[in-house]
């Protein structure tokens, strides 16, 4: 068996489920929303991410995306570009992005060695964006398809962020982040 395909087979978890509504955390406070806006979002590699995880501890968010598509752009903007998940995801997260289309680049990861665009299938992406979560080895945790509201995004990123997915699953996790408001 093609062992490309084996790793796909290994990855094979489902996604995490449903948009929240609500917050589960107070927003970062403003001085590290601040510290955000005044440094651009630059995305990592892959690469990088992953090994800035090995060293700081953290789990990595992977941004799939192609460079063709409006919704990876929409993402970026209206998401990504808010300032308080900016904050967040720099002081929770490793972080990279993982251009799917890209047949050349390869990558050395689990001691296979993948293309992007077969890395990004194993990771479970059929399409984009993307959001993929891994814990701080590289292992695979959830994944979030598609485009996802700052609002929805942002109880998904806490959830991971904050390491309850750990203690408790994501429909628990929205209830108890509902009434502790």
């Amino acid at each position: 068996m093609n062992r490309a395909l084996l790793f796909i087979l290994i990855l094979a978890v489902p996604a995490l489920p449903g948009c929240a509504q609500s917050s589960s955390e107070p927003a970062p406070d403003a001085e590290a929303a601040q510290a955000a806006a005044s440094t651009p979002f630059v995305w990592p590699t892959f690469d990088e991410a992953v090994a800035a995880a090995e060293k700081s501890g953290k789990p990595i968010l992977i941004d799939i995306y192609a460079p063709w598509c409006g919704w990876c752009r929409k993402m970026q903007k209206e998401v990504y570009g808010n300032d308080a998940i900016e904050a967040y995801v720099k002081k929770h997260f490793e972080y990279g992005r993982l251009n799917i289309d890209d047949g050349e680049t390869q990558h050395q990861f689990k001691d296979y060695v993948l293309t992007s665009q077969q890395l990004g299938h194993a990771l479970g992406a059929q399409g984009t964006p993307t959001t993929v979560f891994l814990d701080t080895n590289g292992n695979y945790i959830t994944r979030l398809d598609g485009y996802w509201n700052l609002e929805s995004f942002e109880q998904a990123v806490r959830y991971i962020g904050s390491g309850a997915y750990h203690e408790q699953d994501y429909e628990e996790f929205i209830e108890a982040s509902a009434e502790g408001q």
